[in-house]
């Protein structure tokens, strides 16, 4: 999650609100098949987390989860809707080494600035396990720029995320393009990626 003020006042501030936007149903494709690749009762950090629904869908489907974001606002809504507590921190100062099974990031590090990106790639390859698997969701894009509501969002060229990727030390990385909408109902372009550490 972004360390930018604005950024974070928004989603303490319209917490609830962001919740019922953001609130996946039953099904949701990506997250299924990102679970077909792991093994049961699977460790999985959900990173920059949200209002932790992918959290819950994961200990649904019987794997156990960490649920990460900066924003205290949604990490009360997901206390509230999902009973998961959330640890309060931004990207950065993730310091588990050798942890996780698989990470699931979608959609939160296009709010963190550049200059942290090399540091947080290397991070969570750290906190995976040997042949652990990534799953990333993020906005496609050339420049920084700021939403309506006041957002930082730093999207990523498919270049650049493959060059992090590989230079943090995940191997074989994948992406695929798609589309999707914000919040405030701007269209946006995406990029999703999976790579591995090395076993």
């Amino acid at each position: 999650m972004s360390t930018d003020p604005d950024t974070l006042a928004f989603y303490d501030q319209n917490a609830t609100a962001y919740a019922e936007f953001a609130q996946e149903g039953a099904e949701h494709p990506r997250l299924e098949a990102f679970l077909a690749q792991l093994d049961p009762q699977s460790r999985i950090l959900d990173f920059g987390c949200g209002t932790a629904w992918a959290a819950a869908a994961i200990i649904d489907a019987g794997h156990d989860a960490d649920a990460m974001d900066a924003s205290t606002g949604l990490a009360a809504e997901a206390a509230q809707r999902y009973d998961i507590t959330v640890k309060i921190a931004d990207f950065r100062t993730l310091s588990r080494r050798a942890r996780y099974d698989a990470i699931w990031c979608h959609f939160a590090l296009q709010h963190a600035p550049r200059a942290d990106r090399p540091q947080i790639f290397e991070r969570m390859a750290t906190a995976l396990k040997p042949g652990g698997l990534l799953h990333m969701g993020v906005q496609k894009g050339p420049r920084d720029w700021r939403d309506s509501h006041g957002r930082l969002y730093c999207p990523f060229r498919d270049e650049e995320l493959t060059d992090l990727l590989t230079r943090a030390g995940f191997v074989d990385p994948a992406l695929e393009f798609g589309t999707g909408k914000m919040y405030d109902g701007t269209p946006t372009l995406n990029l999703y990626a999976s790579a591995h550490t090395r076993g």
